[in-house]
This record gives C-alpha cells, sequence and structure tokens, in this order.
C-alpha cells in the first residue's frame, strides 16, 4: 500500500469501467445473485410498462449458449435524437448514468416504478460481452449493439420489417433499412412521410422492446462453476421462475412465458399468469399447511408529504396464519424487498399492536404473559404489495430493503386500523390467532430456560460439552487485535481431521470445533429433545447467540461459521444436517450471511517437470491445470478422498488462509488454482477471509422450507422423488 496521498492517488473512472470494477455496489456481487440480478435489471423495466398499464406480455428465453431474449408489449424505449446529449435516447439509457423515464416528476413516464438511480439497464450492458435492442416503435424497428461491456458497434439503425434472430446476433436484411444521414437521422426518420402515413392509417401498430445480451464470463467469479465460458451460463430457472411468479401474481392479467432452451426440452415455455392476484400467490404458498383461517386481505391508499409535495402510496396484503414459519414477502412498486424495510416493520408493528389489544380486551392473557412481535407473528404468511408515486428509497442498488421513512405511519396505521376492526368481527379466528401467539411465548420462554442450562459467559465454561473438545481462537493480550468479522469456528467432521486443522490453522483466526459422527435431523424435534445430544449442545454453547427465539446474533463469538467435511456422500450430508441445526434453532446467522460451507480441494496437482504443486476443486479445474501443463503425462494427481488424508500444511494451504500482523494474507501462489494467479499479498476482508467457504443465502423461504421438508422431513416419497427426478448438472 502506497504512503503517498496526492493527485496522482485521485483516479476518475469511467461509469460503465466502474461498475465493471466495483461489482458489489450495483449487482450486489459478481456471483450467482449478481449474475440473475442483470438479467432481472432488464425484466424490471418491462414490469413498469405493466405496473403503468401498458404492457400485458413479457416473453423470456434463454438460449442454449447462455444468451437471454426478454420481449415486452409496452411502448417501447423512445428513440428521438436529444440535442443535450448529442445522442438517441435510447443510446442514451443504455450508456449514460442517471438518465431514464422515472425522474421527471409530474412529467415521469411512470406514476410509479422500482427505478431509483437510473443504473439498471447500464449494469445489464456493462457485464455482458454483446447485448442487443430491438425498439417497435412509429411503426418502424429501431435497433442498436453494443459489444464489450457498452461499446456501440452501430449506429441506432431503422428498419421497415422485423429483424430476425439467427445465432448471436440478428440477421439484418439491408433491403429493409431506411438510408438516413446526418447525427440526427432519427428526428429525421419519424417525420419520413411513408411512416406517418403508416402511423395515421393505423394507430394499432405493435409496439414493445426486445433485449438479447449474453453476461461477460471474465467477470464473475470462477467458483460459479462455470466450465465452459463459450457454452454455459449458470442461470438458475427455479430461481427466476420465482421472481416470474411473484410479478404475474402482483399485477393480475399480466402473463409471462418463459423457456430455458437448455431445461427444457420440449421447448414449450412455462406460462406464469394469476386471475386473482396476491390471494392466489397466499394459496400457493401455503399449499401443503394446515392454514387456520381463510386467507385476510386488505388494501388501502394514503397520502404522504414527499419530494416537495403531495403522493400517494397503496399498501395492499394478504395474510395467512398456518404452520410454525413466518414467512413475509414483500414488494415496493413490484421491486421485492427480500430484507424488508420501513414498510415491513410497520406492518409488524400493526399487527402485533392489534393482536396485543384484541387478547387484552377479551382477556385471553394469563398472569403477566407479554406477546412480543416475534410472537404475534409465529406461523404467519404475509405478502406486502407497496406502491408510491413518489421515488423509493433503497438501501443500495440492489433494493432489497425499503428506507423510506414517511410510509412507516400510513402503513402501521392502515395494518392496525384494519387488523383491529377485523378481528373484533371475527372473534373465533382472533382467538386462534391470540392461542398462536401465546404457545409462541411459552416456547420462547422454554427456549430461553434450555439455553440457561447449556450456554454460559463463555463456552469454555460448558464442561463436558465443550472442554478438551474446542480449540479456541487466542483472545488473551500479545498479538494485534484480530476483527471479530475475520474470525471463524470450524465444525470439522471426525478427531482425526479435528487434530489435523488444530495443526493448520492460525489460533488468532480460526477455532475448530471436531464433531464424533453425525448429528440427529432436527427437523420436527423439539428443543429441548435438540439439547439432549452432546455434540449439539457443544455446538450451541462455542457458537454463544442461544438458540430459537432467544437466538441473539450480537452474542455470536465468532464472525462466521464454516461447516468443513468430507468431500463425499457422508460429507454431504453431515453438512445437511448441520445446515438444518443452524435453520431451525439459529436463523438470524444465516439470515445475516455468517453461515459457510468449507470447500477443501478435490485435487492435488503436481507438474512432474517444475515439481510445482497446485490444487483443484473439481474436475474441471484439474483438467485446465493440466492442460496449461502439456498434458496429463506431465502431471501426477493425489485425489482427497477425505480430510483425514491432508497434513496440516495443505490444510494451511487450502482452507486457512494465513493473515499477518500487518493484515495482509499471506499466502503462496503455488498453492492456489490458476484462478488466483496475480500479486501473493492483498489486503484481507471479511469476503476472502475463505476464499473457497460457500455462503448459505436464503433468496426465497418458501422454495427453502419446501425443500428442508423434502429432504429432512418425516416423509419418505417426497424425499425419493426428489432425489430421482433432480437434474443435478444445474444443483450448485
Amino acid at each position: 500500500m502506497s504512503k503517498q496521498y496526492g493527485s496522482e492517488q485521485i483516479v476518475e473512472l469511467e461509469f460503465l469501467e466502474a461498475v465493471r470494477r466495483r461489482p458489489g455496489m450495483y449487482i450486489g456481487n459478481n456471483n450467482l445473485h449478481g449474475l440473475h440480478h442483470i438479467l432481472l435489471e432488464v425484466l424490471d423495466n418491462s414490469v413498469d410498462e405493466c405496473m403503468a398499464g401498458y404492457a400485458t406480455k413479457i416473453t423470456v428465453t434463454i438460449e442454449k449458449d447462455g444468451s437471454v431474449e426478454i420481449t415486452d408489449d409496452g411502448r417501447g424505449i423512445p428513440v428521438d435524437y436529444k440535442a443535450d446529449s448529442g445522442m438517441s435516447t435510447l443510446t442514451q439509457v443504455l450508456l449514460k448514468p442517471h438518465a431514464g423515464g422515472k425522474f421527471g416528476g409530474d412529467s415521469s413516464a411512470y406514476s410509479s416504478s422500482g427505478g431509483l438511480h437510473g443504473i439498471g439497464l447500464k449494469c445489464t450492458n456493462a457485464f455482458s460481452t454483446f447485448l442487443e435492442v430491438e425498439v417497435h416503435r412509429h411503426g418502424l424497428i429501431f435497433f442498436q449493439r453494443f459489444e464489450d461491456g457498452g461499446i456501440p458497434v452501430t449506429p441506432v439503425e431503422i428498419y421497415t420489417k422485423s429483424i430476425k434472430e439467427s445465432n448471436k446476433a440478428g440477421v439484418i436484411d439491408e433491403s429493409t433499412k431506411l438510408v438516413l444521414s446526418g447525427k440526427k437521422e432519427i428526428a429525421t426518420a419519424l417525420e419520413v412521410n411513408h411512416m406517418r402515413l403508416a402511423v395515421e392509417a393505423n394507430p394499432d401498430l405493435p409496439t414493445g422492446t426486445i433485449f438479447r445480451f449474453r453476461p461477460n464470463r471474465s467477470l464473475f467469479a470462477r467458483e460459479m462453476e462455470w466450465p465452459n465460458p463459450t457454452k454455459f451460463v449458470p442461470w438458475d430457472s427455479e430461481r427466476l421462475s420465482t421472481r416470474f411468479r411473484q410479478i404475474a401474481h402482483l399485477y393480475q392479467g399480466v402473463r409471462i412465458e418463459f423457456l430455458d432452451k437448455n431445461t427444457q426440452e420440449d421447448n414449450e415455455p412455462l406460462v406464469f399468469f394469476s386471475k386473482r392476484g396476491l390471494v392466489e400467490y397466499l394459496e400457493y404458498l401455503n399449499e401443503e399447511e394446515d392454514v387456520l383461517h381463510k386467507p385476510i386481505v386488505f388494501k388501502e391508499i394514503s397520502e404522504i408529504e414527499a419530494e416537495g409535495g403531495r403522493h400517494e402510496i397503496e399498501v395492499e396484503v394478504a395474510m395467512q396464519y398456518a404452520g410454525e414459519e413466518t414467512q413475509i414477502y414483500s414488494f415496493v412498486n413490484a421491486i421485492p424487498t427480500p430484507m424488508g424495510g420501513t414498510h415491513v416493520s410497520a406492518f409488524k408493528a400493526g399487527l402485533t399492536k392489534a393482536v396485543k389489544q384484541f387478547a387484552t380486551n377479551k382477556k385471553l392473557l394469563k398472569g403477566n404473559m407479554d406477546v412480543r412481535g416475534d410472537d404475534a407473528l409465529l406461523g404467519l404468511t404475509a405478502i406486502i404489495k407497496l406502491t408510491m408515486t413518489s421515488t423509493p428509497q433503497f438501501l443500495s442498488q440492489t433494493k432489497e430493503s425499503l428506507t423510506s421513512p414517511e410510509v412507516h405511519g400510513p402503513v402501521l396505521s392502515s395494518t392496525y386500523s384494519f387488523i383491529s376492526d377485523y378481528l373484533e368481527k371475527n372473534i373465533p379466528i382472533g382467538k386462534l390467532i391470540v392461542n398462536q401467539a401465546v404457545a409462541a411465548v411459552r416456547g420462547r420462554e422454554a427456549a430461553s430456560q434450555a439455553r440457561k442450562l447449556v450456554i454460559k459467559k463463555s463456552a469454555m465454561d460448558a464442561g463436558e460439552f465443550v472442554l478438551g473438545k474446542l480449540a479456541d481462537i487466542q483472545r488473551r493480550g500479545g498479538n494485534p487485535v484480530v476483527p471479530l468479522e475475520h474470525t471463524a469456528l470450524y465444525l470439522v467432521e471426525g478427531d482425526s481431521a479435528g487434530g489435523s486443522c488444530k495443526q493448520g490453522r492460525d489460533s488468532r483466526y480460526h477455532a475448530i470445533l471436531p464433531l464424533r459422527g453425525k448429528i440427529p435431523n432436527v427437523e420436527k424435534m423439539k428443543i429441548n429433545d435438540i439439547l439432549k445430544n452432546r455434540e449439539i449442545a457443544a455446538i450451541i454453547a462455542a457458537v454463544g447467540t442461544g438458540v430459537g427465539g432467544d437466538c441473539d446474533v450480537s452474542g455470536m463469538r465468532y464472525g462466521r461459521i464454516s461447516v468443513l467435511v468430507d468431500a463425499d456422500v457422508d460429507g454431504s450430508h453431515i453438512a445437511t444436517l448441520l445446515a438444518t441445526l443452524f435453520y431451525r434453532t439459529m436463523r438470524p446467522i444465516i439470515d445475516e450471511g455468517r453461515f459457510f460451507v468449507a470447500r477443501p480441494p478435490l485435487y492435488m496437482v503436481r507438474n512432474t517437470r517444475s515439481k510445482e504443486t497446485r490444487y483443484a476443486y473439481s474436475d474441471e479445474e484439474r483438467e485446465e491445470i493440466e492442460k496449461e501443463w502439456g498434458g496429463a503425462r506431465f502431471v501426477t494427481n493425489q485425489r482427497y478422498k477425505g480430510l483425514g488424508e491432508m497434513n496440516p500444511e495443505q490444510l494451511r494451504e487450502t482452507v486457512f488462509l494465513l493473515p499477518n500482523e500487518a493484515g495482509n494474507v499471506r499466502n503462496k501462489k503455488k498453492s492456489r488454482a490458476k484462478d488466483s494467479a496475480g500479486p501473493a499479498e492483498h489486503v484481507l476482508t471479511a469476503d476472502d477471509f475463505s476464499q473457497r467457504d460457500v455462503r448459505m443465502v436464503i433468496e426465497d423461504v418458501h422454495r427453502t422450507l419446501s425443500l428442508i421438508q423434502r429432504l429432512m422431513g418425516t416423509e419418505v416419497t417426497p424425499r425419493k422423488e426428489w432425489l430421482m427426478n433432480v437434474d443435478w448438472s444445474q444443483e450448485d
């Protein structure tokens, strides 16, 4: 790191270059989340047309080579030449930051939309090897192509006949191209006599926008298992289908057709269409649950003061109590907000207040029993749809959480008023909900008592459960202060591997807890029965957060939890059992992104000529190394069957990174695969503390619950059907 700080240290990046260098600021990350985000940015623009009532159909097609085509029948992106920018509007919205149709106030193209920054489409352009846009407008077709992350390779070209797709680019019939001159050719084109007459004669000429693009492999992490960058893109059809289903239910009458040619062999698109909106979505979410009552639905419009004027917000809620899990899906102007925000916190507060008031009025609470927010929410499935005419304020460009403070009061008031009135008019349902909350209170109190029996001030105080098993990090003085986020507790399969890990770790950063055998499947187990298992008690004691409703992540003794198991069937089973344990008893750790599964290497590859050694984490990576070194005849491979076959030095070079006192990573270049080539030292961050660890992320609660119940539940038939039918090539 340079000690100088002068004008030469101040660097100005072109916008698209800044997007590529800092993906976390614009698309969340450069992994699977970011990959799908660039597709959804295009989709959201089509959704805006649906929200405004100008589009009724969206089609999404994934081609064999991983390129994507998204089509809508909306108004089409404006194409007119703009003198202030010196370019077509079409070019401007794909290149220039903060350019869009959502900043015009009363003259904006949309009364409400999810757009905030005018960045979205530019991100898709920046992260693509090519992007084509085809606009049907004014009876003509306007076409432009960008390559290499946003470089225009054509001007805006104008055609009188449709452009047919072939391979990666459109096959253009030059005989249909209008010959125009000058940079103002689009403005001129709109005045072409035959076009004007055509529009006047047929005002219902088709309109819409078509996008085609292919993600740029080099800008996304190699750990995404993208073995053949020329033919394969790891699109997750199920993840995309979840989003398409949401849109169809949010906007009744909008039809979405989705075809993934890599997974749908019959080439018949999946169709997402809803006639009953949120109620139908609620029924889908609770289709496998025992519901307590019919769906409760309400909608209310309020006025707020924002952006120097009066604006409207409309809150629509569909809710139903069912099962034992809390599922809240929230949307702001059709944008999903998985991390909630002010509208969700207001809804929770209004609902809790109404339930507590009803319980008090009907004298349903005994003694000093106190119903908290989490108690009133137990078993609730709710969909919150917020529509704002003012600009919503989100936590970041990825829009995962709403921060607009002005919505809190109206949403809380609407929720409290409606739920209070509903419960008074439907007393039997009100009693069912209060009984559910009372059960939650008792469960929370039982979990708290159980926690006190196991958790002490320190994991080392937990006696026989931990003493002699946990190799804790060094927390005493004499060493530089280690940030908590750089520390990890590794749950290691087996005492033998645990011994090697204890020798291979850096004791300032890595704690090791060896586990004997497999823990029980905690799905459907009661908390008291779960805590009777000594291995589980040891884990809970070491983590330090408590369990159930009493789980407090602020008390976590490490920055992250990482499961380290053999790369075989038994290891995967153990990892699944541990993931289920954390999901059921310490879920906030997962929600905050602090639960990981470590990835030990599958192979140690040695060059017989240079004696250089590298590690491969997949067969494709091993083949890549062999090819680089001249072929398989010049290498020897050691296939690791388990962690017990790795000595401490090998574990140190692969699983554990070794930070030094200066805060940099001391890591041998020879110990890293080809994708790690570069400087041997770099500044340590929480994200690369262990670069190969895979973070467990819950993007869809319903999908996660269904999968856990299928794999870990008591019913054998659904599990067998899933194992027999799953396409393992698409699983990550």
